[in-house]
C-alpha cells in the first residue's frame, strides 16, 4: 500500500517531463538578420573597455591558446570613426579569430571567408585596422574619402595578445556617410 503513493508521484512526473519535452524542438532555427536599430552607438574605446572583463576572466570562453579568445556576445556597435583609407590583407592572427569563433558559433565558415582585408580608421587620435568584408572594399572606394567621418556597424568577435596587449577583432558588417549639415 505504501509504495502506491510513490508509484503514482513518479508515473505523473514522468508524464508531465516528457510531455513538456516533448512540445519543444531541438532543431536549429534560422537566425534573425542584424538590423541597423541592433547596433547601439558606442566608441571604440568602449567597446575595448566592455571587453576588458572578458581577458582578465580565465573562464570557459578563453581559447586553448593563451594569447587568443572568442566569444559569443557579438556587442553590435555603430562607431563614427574618420576614415584613413589603406587597406591591407588581413593579418594571419586575425584570421585565427575569425576562424576560431566561426567554428565555436557560427557553425559555417563560409560567411567569415569574405572577410579578407582590414581597413584603416582612427578615432580620438587613435588608429584601428578594422576587418572588412572584400565586397564593400570598392563601396569604400566610392563612398567614403580620406579624413571624413563614416559611421560603421560592427560586431566584436574576440582578440588575441601580443606584447602583452591585447587587440580586439571587429567585423565591419555595413557603413553610412554621416549626412553634413
Amino acid at each position: 500500500m505504501k509504495r502506491e503513493p510513490l508509484f503514482i508521484v513518479l508515473l505523473l512526473t514522468l508524464l508531465l517531463s516528457s510531455s513538456l519535452a516533448y512540445g519543444q524542438t531541438f532543431e536549429a532555427q534560422p537566425k534573425k538578420a542584424r538590423t541597423r536599430a541592433d547596433y547601439q552607438l558606442r566608441t571604440l574605446k568602449k567597446i575595448a573597455a566592455a571587453g576588458s572583463n572578458l581577458v582578465s576572466e580565465h573562464g570557459r570562453e578563453r581559447t586553448a591558446e593563451s594569447n587568443s579568445l572568442v566569444h559569443g556576445n557579438l556587442y553590435p556597435s555603430r562607431v563614427r570613426v574618420t576614415y584613413k583609407g589603406p587597406a591591407r590583407p588581413l593579418p594571419q592572427k586575425k584570421k585565427d579569430v575569425i576562424w576560431k569563433w566561426a567554428q565555436r558559433y557560427a557553425g559555417s565558415l563560409d560567411h567569415y571567408l569574405v572577410y579578407t582585408h582590414e581597413v584603416l580608421f582612427t578615432e580620438g587620435g587613435v588608429d584601428h585596422w578594422l576587418v572588412v568584408r572584400s565586397t564593400l572594399l570598392p563601396w569604400f572606394k566610392r563612398d567614403l574619402r580620406r579624413g571624413r567621418a563614416a559611421d560603421l556597424y560592427l560586431i566584436r568577435l574576440g582578440a588575441f595578445k601580443t606584447s602583452g596587449k591585447w587587440t580586439w577583432v571587429l567585423l565591419v558588417e555595413d557603413f553610412a556617410t554621416p549626412k553634413r549639415p
